[in-house]
C-alpha cells in the first residue's frame, strides 16, 4: 500500500477560478481517510488530482516520496470505485472481475487466483455467472469493488459509492467497506457529502468548505472540539446550536458571567441542552416548542428563543409527549458543554 502526500495543491479553471486552494494533506499507509463537504467544496476534485484524472495547477501529489503530476492514471497503480458502478452489462461478474487483469496481461492462473479470493471476501462466489442486470443494488456495488481489488493497487479511492443505495442498504454497506478496508490494510481516500457515513467510516476526516480545508482529525475530535463554526454545524445530526454572544445579551436568555461578552459566538449541542434545572448554568433560556420529531429512542425539540435567538434544537431521550405545539420551556447547558468562537468564526475555548 502507500502514503499519499499533497502538497500546496490547487485547481484553477478558466477563468482564474480557483476549486482548490493551497491543500497540505498526508495519507497515511492503511488508513481510511474521508473527505467529507458540501456540494462543491472541492472533495471530489481532490480525489480526481490523486487518481490523475484531473491535472494539478500547483503544488505536488506524490506515493510514497515519488512525485507523480505527470503519471497517467493507469501508471498511479490506482484503482477508483464510482457511484455508477460502471460494470460492463454484457459480462458476467466473473467477466467484470477479470476484464482489467487480462488488459495488463496477469497469467491465467494468477487471474483465477484473485478473483476467487475477491469473490470469497465480497460474498460474491454464487452470483460470478450473472450479468449485472441480475443482480441488486448492493451486489453491483460489491462487483465495483471487487474489480478493484484485484488489481491489487497501491490505494482504493472511492467517490461517493453509496449514494444510489437505499438508505438501509447503505448501512450495510458502510460496515461492508469498513471490514473490508481492514482485512486489506489498504490505503483509502474516500468521498461523501454524508457527514453520519463519514463519521462511521473514517479513521480520520478531512472537512472540506469552498476549496479548502476546515479541519482534520478523528470522527470523534472533529464531534467533540470542531475548530471553526462551519465544522460545528457540518458534523453532527443534527449541528450544534449556535448564537452569537451580542444577540444573546440583548435577549431575555441568563449567561454566566464567565462567558465573552462581545463579538463572538457560543455553541452547544442539542444533546447538552437539559429540560431540567441544572447548577451554575452557562446559559439558560425560556423559549416555545414549534415542532418535535420522534426519533424512537430520542426526540428532537425544536424550540423558539425569540426575536434574537431564533430556533434551537433539544435532543431529549425517549418519545418527547409533554406539552403541545407552542408550549413554553426553559432550556439549559452547562459550562462545559459550551463551544466559544471569536468574531473570525475559529474556536477560542
Amino acid at each position: 500500500m502507500a502514503t499519499i502526500e499533497i502538497h500546496s495543491a490547487q485547481k484553477r479553471y478558466p477563468g482564474n477560478v480557483l476549486a482548490l486552494k493551497g491543500i497540505d494533506l498526508t495519507i497515511q499507509d492503511g488508513e481510511l481517510l474521508v473527505l467529507v463537504g458540501p456540494s462543491g467544496c472541492g472533495k471530489s476534485t481532490l480525489l480526481r488530482m490523486i487518481a490523475g484524472l484531473e491535472t494539478i495547477s500547483d503544488g505536488t501529489i506524490a506515493l510514497d516520496g515519488k512525485v507523480v503530476n505527470d503519471v497517467e492514471p493507469a501508471d498511479r497503480d490506482i484503482a477508483m470505485v464510482f457511484q455508477n458502478y460502471a460494470l460492463y452489462p454484457h459480462m458476467s461478474v466473473y467477466g467484470n472481475l477479470e476484464y482489467g487483469l487480462k488488459n495488463r496481461g496477469t497469467p491465467r492462473a494468477e487471474r483465477e487466483t484473485r478473483i476467487a479470493e475477491a469473490a470469497r471476501v465480497l460474498e460474491l462466489e454464487p452470483y460470478l455467472h450473472r450479468k449485472p442486470a441480475a443482480l441488486s443494488g448492493g451486489q453491483r456495488q460489491r462487483v465495483a469493488m471487487g474489480r478493484a481489488i484485484v488489481r491489487k493497487p497501491r490505494a482504493f479511492l472511492f467517490d461517493e459509492p453509496l449514494s444510489n443505495l437505499d438508505a438501509k442498504l447503505r448501512g450495510h454497506m458502510r460496515v461492508e467497506i469498513r471490514r473490508l478496508q481492514k482485512a486489506l490494510g489498504a490505503t483509502s481516500v474516500y468521498v461523501t457529502h454524508d457527514q453520519l457515513e463519514a463519521m462511521t467510516l473514517a479513521d480520520r476526516l478531512v472537512v472540506m468548505n469552498a476549496g479548502r480545508i476546515e479541519q482534520v482529525g478523528t470522527p470523534y475530535e472533529l464531534y467533540a472540539r470542531p475548530q471553526t463554526t462551519f465544522v460545528a454545524r457540518f458534523i453532527g445530526s443534527p449541528g450544534m446550536n449556535l448564537v452569537a454572544t451580542d444577540d444573546l445579551r440583548g435577549s431575555s436568555a441568563l449567561l454566566s458571567p464567565a462567558l465573552p461578552v462581545r463579538g463572538g459566538m457560543i455553541g452547544f449541542r442539542p444533546e447538552d441542552l437539559s429540560l431540567q434545572p441544572i447548577e451554575n448554568p452557562a446559559i439558560s433560556l425560556t423559549g416555545r416548542i414549534e415542532g418535535v420529531e420522534v426519533l424512537g429512542a430520542e426526540s428532537l425539540l425544536y424550540v423558539n428563543g425569540g426575536p434574537q435567538i431564533g430556533t434551537l434544537i433539544a435532543r431529549v431521550p425517549g418519545a418527547y409527549r409533554s406539552g403541545a405545539p407552542l408550549a413554553e420551556i426553559t432550556l439549559s447547558a452547562p459550562m462545559e458543554a459550551v463551544h466559544l468562537y471569536d468574531a473570525t468564526e475559529r474556536r477560542i475555548n
